[in-house]
């Protein structure tokens, strides 16, 4: 018997993979400040500074893993009332702004991150592109699930990255 369940390609679950390492990263910087603090003579100074740079993380690539699923709000209460036609105009535009303001988001994260290259932190000593550069990639991969998302839109498909029924067939 053949199975029936749809595989997909590692790279569809970057978003996931890199989010939830940095939330792991998180809590156990956390749980280790803290314990280091109240138990030891030595708190460990660097758990605070590994919290922000893999928060960052989180939330940028995090807010990833929202755009693919669809899971960002929309009021589009005005939208949908318009005639068929301008509807689509009205949501092309929509598309090309978020799709503009990404590409902006883009670019001016690698610059930023470039220039930030030079300049560390005050605890590692690390440089402030390890955590700008969680701009960098969650700029990158918001910009190419939204693309996508569109392109699945424009052709009448679902927005979403996988829907209910798809999910039940995983």
């Amino acid at each position: 018997m053949a199975d029936s369940r749809i595989t997909r390609p590692p790279h569809d679950y970057v978003e996931e993979v890199i989010a939830g390492a940095a939330l792991v990263v998180i809590v156990a910087s956390t749980c280790w400040g803290v314990l280091t603090r109240y138990i030891t003579e030595q708190p460990a100074a660097w758990s605070g500074e590994v919290a922000g740079i893999a928060f960052a993380w989180l939330v940028f690539v995090g807010a990833a893993a929202g755009v693919k699923y669809g899971a960002h709000m929309a009021i589009d209460m005005l939208v949908v009332r318009l005639p068929v036609l301008l509807r689509r105009v009205v949501l092309a535009l929509a598309d090309l702004i978020v799709l503009g303001f990404l590409l902006t988001l883009l670019v001016l994260s690698v610059e930023f991150s470039i220039n930030a290259w030079g300049d560390p932190t005050s605890v590692l000593r690390l440089p402030r592109s390890v955590t700008y550069a969680s701009v960098v990639v969650g700029s990158f991969c918001m910009l190419v699930r939204y693309f996508r998302a569109a392109c699945r839109r424009w052709q009448g498909q679902s927005a979403a990255w996988r829907t209910a029924t798809a999910g039940a067939e995983l």
